[in-house]
């Protein structure tokens, strides 16, 4: 990669420049030995999540799902019931 194609590519990416204006030492230092491969790799390393905030997502997720099913355990219940009382009607319209 060239300066201009890492300039092309900070362009399509802005989250790319706020994080090498904030890791503005690091880039600079990989720039001058015209590393910008390099630089690149960091950035998208940095936006992989943590080992910590996989956790958290996982157990977000895990929560998530649990919800889900509660509902449609709640859905299918009102269903049976309305099945229910829609035998009922039936039986006193007869």
């Amino acid at each position: 990669m060239t300066k201009k194609e890492l300039k092309r590519f900070a362009r399509q990416n802005p989250e790319f420049m706020t994080w090498a204006n904030s890791q503005r030492q690091k880039v600079r230092s990989l720039a001058r030995q015209r590393n910008y491969d390099l630089i690149v790799q960091e950035w998208e390393k940095s936006k992989q999540p943590k080992p910590v905030q996989r956790k958290i997502m996982a157990h977000q997720i895990a929560e998530s799902m649990r919800d889900v099913q509660n509902f449609m355990q709640n859905v299918e219940s009102v269903f049976s019931k309305i099945r229910t009382l829609h035998g009922y009607a039936k039986n006193l319209k007869r």
